[in-house]
């Protein structure tokens, strides 16, 4: 959804910067990198359409089309667009990668060789010299002193400062991490260096004087202080202070007016790609549709790709590509639409969605519909330390590869939904309370199936093969019950199956085969009598997942003649190693 086509921005424009406006939507909006880099080239007055792309946008925009071909478009971004390059890129956690900063430096020399030094020396002075001092040393030849005494490596641009590349050991690279080779890197140095003292020597000479004095800890220190005020203007904000966004709220608070949403005045500046990711179809888009009012519109897309980068920062995720982008902007309107859903279930509903997105914070919305999934794993923690399966020590492939996946989703720092690959991933983040609901109620299975072994405890070592799961066990120990047969707790044999599968089928609605009354009844007496629970406190906590079992078991044998069953395809029950192998 192109949120910035219902924004009225243009009409508060001069008659040129509404031009680049819509010059620059139209970039944006381009599928192929080469044609966006060939509409800004071909621009009459490409340095200030450039530089009219909000910081986030031409970051996107440059790693879309390649830092290396976006290299004309580089050299006429303004400084503020290249230290937000700079401050994205050269930063791992709260170090400096001297890596990715040689690499960036780099880049700038080769986009403008003479402007890189001197936004290096005026804006990024302390930075600059922390990075030479790590790279270099430097001598002042005294009068009376020959240069070969110096020594072999050192070399001078004036016959008063010399200066040597320093012999770093090279540090173990972990797989994907950004290496550049010494040799690539002192060349690097060496331009940066050279550059400088041709632009300006005075200065040159008063850099390296600094350089040989700074306090390197103490300059990084400060610069990632500066750049996290810089960053947190777009809501990048520190890893501590962004986990806050997932801190569970309650719907109640945000629908009783305690969380109502301050404004946030919108304008051509405003990042526009995270919105313009936003697909259709999901409840956020929808609800954004019912937003008619411009200045409305232009503080919620200001709020949303601030709501964006703060989970990049709480996921701590190096985002440079929309195709990355995509993922996140997925997340965060799936946990709105979450949210937005469970608001107007609530008691103040009912209400539009778009009056909701109007009078509510988005971040608070966020937190309403992700606070539901968090309550759904919270459960799931308690059920994994109470479990009979696994307080018992059995794995959790005893649930069945479908509940094992739900139940292995839950059990993450942050749960996912398990989409087996419905949507091409196998887990993915939940984007509706449809897909809240139904994992809830395969969770409420599994605790009542979990439950059920409980009573019985059985003796696991007992049973063997593919087809042992819960439900297997549990329709395995019920069948010799069911047949009056004496009592054992191992593997049944076919015949026992057939005869069973025989006597609890009967003619239900249609023509379709269902289960008795009488069967599920019996079971119920039995799991209460295991369990010396009075019936009427096992049905009311394990009914529904019992009426679900059986509809399984109905679904997989209903439409099958008893005595006709063979063993290769009887999996609701485990057979004796015998059948088995027949």
């Amino acid at each position: 959804m192109n949120i910035e086509e219902k924004l009225n921005i243009s009409g508060t424009l001069s008659k040129a910067d509404a031009r680049r406006y819509k010059k620059r939507l139209e970039i944006m909006a381009m599928e192929q990198p080469e044609k966006a880099l060939d509409a800004i080239l071909s621009d009459p007055t490409p340095a200030a359409l450039v530089q009219s792309f909000p910081r986030q946008d031409l970051y996107f925009l440059v790693n879309d089309i390649g830092v290396e071909d976006a290299l004309p478009v580089l050299s006429v971004a303004s400084s503020a667009q290249w230290g937000y390059f700079i401050d994205i890129e050269v930063w791992d956690k709260d170090r400096v990668d001297p890596d990715a900063l040689t690499r960036w430096f780099d880049l700038l020399l080769k986009a403008d060789p003479k402007r890189c030094v001197n936004w290096m020396v005026s804006d990024q002075t302390a930075f600059f010299e922390a990075y030479l001092a790590r790279y270099i040393e430097v001598r002042v030849r005294e009068k009376n002193e020959d240069p070969s005494d110096f020594g072999p490596g050192w070399f001078t641009f004036d016959d008063w400062f010399y200066i040597k590349h320093r012999e770093l050991a090279e540090e173990k690279v972990e797989d994907g991490a950004l290496y550049i080779h010494p040799d690539d890197r002192n060349d690097v140095v060496f331009s940066l260096l050279q550059t400088l003292s041709e632009t300006d020597h005075p200065r040159f000479q008063s850099v390296l004087l600094e350089a040989m004095s700074v306090l390197s800890s103490e300059v990084e220190e400060e610069n990632y202080r500066l750049r996290n005020v810089r960053l947190s203007e777009e809501g990048f904000y520190p890893f501590e202070e962004a986990l806050g966004v997932y801190a569970p709220l309650a719907s109640e608070d945000v629908a009783d007016g305690l969380m109502k949403r301050a404004p946030v005045a919108g304008s051509a500046a405003t990042p526009g790609v995270h919105a313009n990711t936003v697909s259709e179809g999901d409840l956020f888009s929808n609800a954004l549709a019912e937003v008619d009012e411009g200045e409305t519109l232009a503080s919620l897309q200001m709020e949303f790709a601030a709501l964006c980068n703060r989970v990049i920062s709480a996921d701590q995720k190096q985002v440079q590509e929309r195709a990355q982008l995509k993922g996140i902007v997925s997340k965060v309107c799936g946990y709105i639409s979450i949210g937005l859903s469970l608001l107007d279930k609530g008691e103040k509903g009912p209400r539009s969605m778009g009056a909701w997105l109007s009078s509510c914070g988005l971040e608070e919305i966020f937190r309403v519909g992700y606070g539901k999934a968090m309550a759904l794993k919270f459960k799931a923690d308690r059920w994994r330390r109470e479990s009979w399966l696994l307080g018992g020590g059995h794995p959790l492939s005893l649930l069945g590869e479908a509940w094992m996946g739900v139940m292995g989703g839950l059990l993450l720092n942050r749960p996912l939904f398990f989409d087996n690959y419905q949507t091409g991933a196998l887990y993915r983040e939940f984007a509706s309370l449809d897909d809240i609901e139904a994992t809830e109620a395969i969770f409420s299975d599994v605790e009542g199936l979990d439950n059920m072994v409980g009573f019985l405890a059985p003796d696991v070592a007992l049973f063997k093969g593919p087809s042992l799961t819960l439900k297997s066990l549990l329709l395995t120990l019920w069948t010799p019950v069911w047949l009056g047969e004496a009592d054992h707790s191992g593997p049944v044999d076919l015949d026992q199956v057939r005869r069973l599968l025989d006597e609890i089928f009967e003619e239900g609605k249609e023509g379709k085969r269902q289960i008795t009354d009488a069967a599920k009844s019996h079971f119920l007496s039995w799991l209460s009598e295991a369990g010396a629970v009075p019936v009427e406190e096992v049905s009311h906590r394990l009914a529904g997942t019992l009426e679900r079992l059986f509809a399984e078991l109905a679904d997989e044998y209903g439409p099958v003649t008893p005595h006709t069953l063979d063993a290769r395809f009887v999996h609701f029950f485990i057979l004796t190693p015998e059948e088995d192998l027949e």
